[in-house]
């Protein structure tokens, strides 16, 4: 089981991390990058519990993401597994039954929440200065599930924000 962070401990960010970007990506770090990078963390550093708005750094190259998503040519070959209750697997159901029948073409689930992930890698930037806006949440354990579906609707909240702040997804 993870251990809680201490309170004093600030979230790890990983996109603000300028050489593990660059090592993800395989491009070099301009060193203009470098120093904002190293400005941003000793000001989130001396500025502990002062709420941050953190603003992506801007990019003329696709991110290694943005390639990934974009990659035509990969098979669709990797698995992400959830779990929902009867009552949502049949809601669902009905949605996607809703969108065919109106399409009038056949729609499964996986076609709209691979949808749903390209709105929501669309809307990547946003949600980091959503979820920076937010702050920190704490998940709550799995057994209080009516404390989940609050902390799960938190995220759909700064999700939703992002979705539309991030305006009509891109090519």
């Amino acid at each position: 089981m993870a251990k809680k962070a201490a309170q004093d401990e600030q979230p790890f960010r990983p996109l603000l991390d300028m050489k593990l970007v660059a090592a993800a990506s395989g491009r070099p770090v301009p060193e203009s990058n470098e120093q904002e990078a190293k400005s941003v963390a000793e000001t989130r550093t001396r500025e502990a519990f002062q709420p941050q708005i953190i603003r992506p750094v801007q990019s003329v190259e696709p991110s290694p993401l943005e390639i990934a998503v974009h990659d035509k040519k990969s098979p669709l070959s990797e698995e992400k597994r959830i779990l929902f209750t009867k009552a949502e697997t049949q809601a669902i159901d009905r949605l996607v039954t809703s969108l065919a029948n109106r399409l009038n073409t056949q729609v499964k689930v996986s076609h709209v929440f691979r949808a749903l992930t390209h709105l929501l890698l669309n809307a990547e930037a946003e949600v980091d200065r959503r979820a920076g806006e937010v702050g920190s949440l704490s998940r709550p354990p799995n057994g209080d599930l009516r404390a989940l579906q609050r902390y799960e609707r938190a995220i759909g909240s700064i999700i939703g924000a992002a979705i539309r702040d991030a305006g009509p997804l891109r090519d």
